[in-house]
Order: structure tokens, then C-alpha cells, then sequence
């Protein structure tokens, strides 16, 4: 097939395995990146913004913590073609669950590795992309505003800038201080507070033991009660407690059950993001409750089908996924697979949504895997050709799983000190003869 000029939106990790993966199959590939550095999410900055719920005001597309560390294995964490040790992109002595500056260290070096920083336009944003037999993008740049054509468009832009806050009855009354995840940076500003933090999946769970070591007593809301107290047990001066029915004007908060608790300094929202495609418009791509839609495979606009967005699902091991879908939309394009027609791929995207809402997904989950991402992943590996997972990385995911799930306060020890001072618990892996165990003292 012949070579086609294809433009990626956001140098972040999604954005380098695209750039890579399409390059591979020899195609014209220009990265468009806001900022003056690659990266994405994983680039740490102290400042926060103005507004503590991101809603209005300047924007900053930073949401780590300072002492963030990945919750997964660094063995997980690695494109498959670049490991995160010292044979790719890595040091052997970075901690086996390395922390986001270890994590940007392996994107720059994966970046230099496959010659990819040449096709990185900084400090260059796209502001509109359009389809007219070709795709036409507006990008406001250094030297003003240019428009150029392409013939398909990878959005790569990241899901974890646009704060979600959920309306909550007396919120506008409320005296406590609220800040979202977003704009959280460490525990040193809730030193003796009484703090409630609402959101129970995985930034839920870090701030509510990070928190801890600081404040006075911390409330972690939300529903999941008893996944709660198992991975907070340990920490004494946190209570789960259940999901907020309002917010009243005296600090207290009035839970669903009626119980009373506060009253609280401080609110803070580990609530989630929106999916947000400013430079699309809604015939191109529609967001309804956070679904994106229409896609096939969550991934491919089926109306436009030189038009993927990488990088959606969420509750996954991010970059090989982002690694698969990359190769699957660079083989696409090539021909080296035929898609189903436009009728089916609306049903297979129908037929999964329906199955999700009768499973009790509510639909601003749809693009969250979790379990399901093994097979995902061998689901487009089959459509493009290429092996499905090693029985290893299954194995590891789930052992990390099981991991944490035992030892639910162990990641949070490995945030708040360094890797010689009593982290004992860890993974062997075996990938010879695939197998992997759960060790002590690592």
C-alpha cells in the first residue's frame, strides 16, 4: 500500500507507540504536542491550577502526586519491544513498581530508541480537525496558525486533564475546602484535618492512605464498602464509609444510610476525568455520559475509518494495550486486514453496549476493561496478525492482582520510602517456564 501521511495528536506515551508503530509500516508520521517536552500525563508538575477543581480558569494537563508510583510491575508496565530494565529502556535497580519520573526516563529513552523525537512538532496545538476526503487540521503553532491535510488522524490526547466532580445536593453551601485528584500534589497541606475523600477505585485508594499520614482522621466515600476496609484496615484513623447523599452548610456530610460524619476540613474528589475531543466535531465523534462513540473495537470511528483514538479504555496495563491498538490501526491502514462492513461493526459496538448495561455498568464505565483486557487485546492481536499475550503476562497481571489485593497497604509503604528501607514483597518471574510467584524479600 502506498505510504500515507498520517498525524498524531499528543507525544504521551499513546502518542510514541503510535508514532512508532506507524513508522514501522512505513508511513509519514507528524506528532502535534501542546507542550515543549513528550511524556504526557507522566511529566510531574508542582504547580497546580488555580481553580482545585479543574473546571475553570488556566488548565494543566499534569495530574501526578508527587510520590506517585505506578501500581503495576515494571515487567507489565513495558511496550513489548522495549523492556523497562537495562536491555531497553530501564535501570535494573529501579524499583520493580518505579515512580513517574523512572517512568518518563523510560518514555525519553524509548522515544531516542526508535528515532521518534524527530517527528515531534512542540509547543504546537491542534485546534480543529476536519474531514473533507482528506483530513484537514488547523494547528496553532510558534509561527501562527497553519492548516495542513492528512490522510488519517491518530488521537492520542490523554484522558486525565478534564477533572470530573460530581453534583452533589449542598455542595454550593459547603465550608470545607475541595480540591479534585487533579490537582492534588501531596499530604503536607491536610496536616490534622479531618478530610473526606470521595471515589473508590485506584486514586481514591492512594490518596486515602497517602492523606492518612497527615491528617487527623480521613473518610473515604463511596460504595464498595467492604474493598474499602480491606485495603485500609491497617490504617487506623481512616473509616470507610459509604456513598455522600448531600453536603451540609455546618462541614458535616449526610451519607445515603442517613449516618452523619464530620464535620470535615477538607473534600477531595478522586472522582475521574472526562473524554474531551475539542478539535472534533459531534458528527466526527459524540461523548454521552463519558462513552465515546461511534467505535469499533474502542478504538476505530466507524463513520471515518482513517480516524482512531488510542488510549481510551481505562482499569488496563496501558501500554501494551496502547502498543496493540497502535499496530492494529498501522496494519489497517496497510490492508493487511479487511474490517467488517460499517452495518456490523455498529452491531458489534451496539451488542457490547447492551451487554454492559444488562451486566449494570453504568455508562460512563463502558470503556473500563479491567479483567477483560487479556482478551481484548488478543481480540485485535487476531484481527491484525499478530500472537496473542504470552502466558506469562497473564499470569503476572494476575498475580499482581492478587498481590495487592492481599497486601492492600504494601503500595502505599513503596510511595513513601525508598527501595532499601523494608519494601519485602515482590514478584519472581519465571517467563522460561512461565510461571510466576509471589516471593518475600526482593
Amino acid at each position: 500500500m502506498a505510504t500515507l501521511k498520517v498525524a498524531v495528536i499528543g507525544a504521551g506515551a499513546a502518542g510514541l507507540v503510535a508514532a512508532s508503530e506507524l513508522s514501522k509500516a512505513g508511513h509519514e508520521v507528524s506528532i502535534f504536542e501542546q507542550s515543549s517536552r513528550l511524556g504526557g500525563i507522566w511529566i510531574y508538575q508542582a504547580a497546580s491550577e488555580p481553580d482545585p477543581l479543574g473546571q475553570t480558569g488556566p488548565r494543566l494537563h499534569a495530574s501526578m502526586h508527587a510520590s506517585l508510583r505506578t501500581n503495576l510491575p515494571r515487567d507489565l508496565m513495558a511496550f513489548f519491544d522495549f523492556p523497562f530494565d537495562s536491555s531497553g529502556g530501564g535501570v535494573d535497580g529501579w524499583p520493580r513498581y518505579p515512580g513517574h519520573a523512572q517512568v518518563l526516563c523510560y518514555l525519553e529513552g524509548f522515544a531516542d530508541a526508535f528515532s521518534i523525537r524527530r517527528l515531534i512538532r512542540f509547543n504546537t496545538k491542534v485546534v480543529q480537525a476536519v474531514h473533507e476526503d482528506r483530513w484537514l487540521l488547523t494547528i496553532d503553532g510558534e509561527n501562527g496558525s497553519v492548516t495542513e491535510v492528512f490522510d488519517a488522524l491518530t488521537v492520542c490526547n490523554g484522558h486525565y486533564s478534564e477533572p470530573r466532580v460530581p453534583d452533589i445536593p449542598g455542595f454550593d453551601h459547603f465550608p470545607a475546602h475541595c480540591v479534585h485528584s487533579h490537582n492534588y500534589r501531596s499530604p503536607d497541606g491536610f496536616a490534622g484535618m479531618q478530610v473526606a475523600i470521595v471515589g473508590t477505585a485506584s486514586s481514591g485508594a492512594d490518596l486515602s492512605q497517602e492523606i492518612a499520614v497527615a491528617a487527623e482522621r480521613v473518610y473515604w466515600c463511596g460504595s464498595d464498602k467492604l474493598v474499602r476496609s480491606k485495603k485500609t484496615e491497617h490504617l487506623k484513623n481512616v473509616t470507610s464509609s459509604g456513598p455522600i447523599r448531600r453536603l451540609m452548610d455546618d462541614g458535616r456530610i449526610e451519607l445515603e444510610d442517613q449516618t452523619l460524619i464530620g464535620p470535615v476540613d477538607s473534600l477531595v474528589f478522586a472522582t475521574g476525568y472526562h473524554y474531551r475531543f475539542r478539535f472534533l466535531s459531534e458528527d466526527l465523534i459524540r461523548v454521552r455520559d463519558n462513552w465515546v462513540t461511534p467505535l469499533y473495537q474502542d478504538l476505530l470511528c466507524i463513520t471515518h475509518p482513517t480516524l482512531a483514538l488510542i488510549g481510551l479504555p481505562f482499569k488496563i496495563i496501558p501500554f501494551p494495550i496502547f502498543q496493540i491498538q497502535a499496530r492494529w490501526f498501522a496494519r489497517m491502514l496497510d490492508g493487511e486486514f479487511e474490517l467488517p462492513s460499517v452495518c456490523r461493526m455498529h452491531d458489534v459496538k451496539d451488542i457490547r453496549a447492551e451487554q454492559l448495561r444488562s451486566a449494570g455498568v453504568l455508562q460512563r464505565n463502558f470503556h473500563a476493561l479491567d479483567d477483560e483486557q487479556y482478551n481484548y487485546y488478543d481480540r485485535l492481536a487476531q484481527e491484525c496478525g499478530d500472537p496473542p499475550l504470552p502466558e506469562w503476562y497473564r499470569e503476572l497481571g494476575q498475580a499482581a492482582r492478587r498481590h495487592v489485593e492481599r497486601w492492600p497497604g504494601c503500595l502505599h509503604v513503596i510511595r513513601n520510602r525508598s527501595r532499601d528501607t523494608g519494601f519485602n514483597r515482590g514478584f519472581q518471574i519465571d517467563r522460561v517456564g512461565c510461571s510466576v510467584t509471589i516471593v518475600d524479600n526482593l
